[in-house]
């Protein structure tokens, strides 16, 4: 059957989806709403194979033009309730991260999906690694032993877009970016019961209307009894983004320089077997695949809006240890 897909939002994340969704077969991107005509328009000139509509109202493009699938690539302050009244229609939705600001808003998203009974998939791309699968199907099958560390860094120095650094906006580098490696951990090592962080601004007192953190560290117990050490940084190398990370479990040891590539240790005894994990999975493609098959019923959801619901608890609770001088937070 042919998926009828509007995109919201023109931005590089709805480029990258745009590009995606038509290089599967049956998939047709019949609108796309902007945040005004003339950027949707020159969106669907650049990015769009045959006609689609453009809008630069929401409730209109849901009014006129009917949708199988919406993918929501906005910034977290743009939403307020386009993801609900999609859902309320019987829309599939994939939302970038982070879903929202605040737990709050993000509620209320999950809420309105859970009583649509509609697919939904949450833009942690990292899932779709080469290296994160085969760690995944390792403590899936039991054959990793128990997950008990997560180590993660994530680096990098840019000033983003001006919406970015405004933390009203975006709500900090935590929130808006480095989110990708607390939801590693909670794929990785499950839910979270108490998180502890801090955070500063060191090296962007002097930027104009820079308000987010640029440089975080925190600490997570999981349910299990699990823990993560994550970090980040928006002073480091300029204009690189690295993201490494380390997983321990009973019997493997997984170091990560990337969600594609991985040097796998296995601990066997006195033995240890070493062996690298590399593929070339294009993240982007692999998890909008991954979607319209589950909107297809061909497989089952990987990353719902559960999955993205868990993590910006997770985010939200260093955030406020942060505001509090790192006193831990539970969830």
């Amino acid at each position: 059957m042919e998926i009828r897909v509007g995109i919201l939002g023109t931005g590089s994340m709805g480029q990258t989806h745009a590009k995606n969704l038509q290089r599967i077969e049956g998939v047709k991107i019949v609108a796309v709403c902007a945040s005004c005509m003339e950027k949707a328009e020159v969106f669907i000139g650049s990015f769009i194979s045959g006609d689609a509509k453009a809008y630069d109202c929401f409730d209109n493009l849901l009014k006129e033009t009917p949708l199988d699938v919406l993918y929501v690539c906005i910034p977290p302050f743009a939403h307020n309730g386009q993801v609900e009244k999609a859902a309320e229609k019987g829309i599939n939705v994939f939302i970038e991260k982070p879903i929202a600001l605040n737990t709050c808003r993000g509620e209320s998203m999950l809420k309105a999906i859970k009583k649509a009974g509609v697919k939904s998939q949450v833009g942690y791309h990292m899932r779709f690694g080469y290296a994160v699968e085969e760690l995944k199907k390792l403590i899936d099958s039991g054959k990793a032993g128990i997950p008990t560390l997560l180590n993660g860094r994530y680096e990098c120095n840019s000033l983003h877009s001006p919406w970015w650094i405004d933390k009203e906006k975006s709500g900090g580098q935590i929130l808006e970016q480095i989110i990708h490696i607390y939801d590693m951990a909670v794929y990785m090592l499950g839910d979270p019961e108490l998180a502890s962080g801090f955070a500063s601004n060191l090296c962007h007192n002097g930027v104009i209307g820079y308000s987010v953190e640029d440089t975080s560290t925190s600490s997570i117990r999981f349910k299990t009894g699990a823990l993560a050490n994550i970090s980040g940084t928006n002073c480091a190398v300029p204009m690189e983004w690295n993201n490494p990370f380390t997983i321990v479990c009973q019997n493997v040891t997984a170091f990560f320089l990337n969600p594609n590539k991985a040097e796998f240790v296995f601990n066997n005894g006195e033995v240890c077997e070493r062996r690298v994990v590399e593929g070339g999975n294009d993240m982007y493609i692999e998890e909008t695949k991954a979607f319209i098959g589950a909107v297809r019923g061909e497989i089952d959801n990987i990353c719902t809006i559960e999955d993205g619901y868990k993590s910006l608890r997770l985010v939200e609770a260093v955030m406020k240890s942060a505001e509090n001088n790192g006193i831990p937070v539970k969830l």
